[in-house]
């Protein structure tokens, strides 16, 4: 169910008390979910490009704004503990079928990133959970603006 290592069965969620830090973790959680935003980045500057309605292209690029605020909030966390910035390997997407598919798989991705950013905060220093809790609330936020963009597009092909 967890999928990602850091579920009940490793000490992680469900614990009533702050989890002994273990920084690789932290650190490896951190480069994960950098990897992801800067695909959702990706993915929302694609999905623009097929969007033919400004309101919906408004609310792609607040989420884009989001993402980049969030990998640079990420960076910043990481090179404070390690002392230098993460390096990553360069993103790349799959491109969708239709602009649906590419929200839809953009849904989903979101709902694992969540989970990551569960982990992250539950495993993170005090010091650090002030900046993680509402990059963990934005993403919950595009998950509800994606399905929002979703119903949309949805009713818009019905009527």
């Amino acid at each position: 169910m967890y999928g990602y290592g850091y579920g009940p069965e490793n000490g992680g969620y469900g614990q009533s008390t702050q989890p002994s830090i273990n920084w690789s973790t932290v650190l490896r959680m951190i480069r994960q979910i950098m990897s992801r935003e800067s695909i959702d980045e990706l993915t929302y500057d694609y999905l623009k490009c097929l969007s033919n309605n400004e309101k919906d292209e408004q609310l792609m690029d607040q989420m884009l704004e989001d993402e980049r605020k969030h990998y640079d909030t990420l960076r910043r966390i990481y090179a404070d503990i390690t002392g230098q910035f993460p390096e990553l390997e360069a993103s790349t997407i799959t491109i969708p079928d239709s602009y649906e598919d590419g929200l839809g798989s953009l849904l989903e991705r979101k709902s694992r990133t969540v989970q990551l950013y569960v982990y992250l905060y539950l495993y993170s220093p005090v010091q650090y959970k002030g900046l993680i809790y509402p990059l963990l609330i934005d993403e919950q936020i595009h998950m509800q603006l994606i399905n929002y963009l979703l119903i949309r597009k949805l009713f818009s092909q019905i009527f």
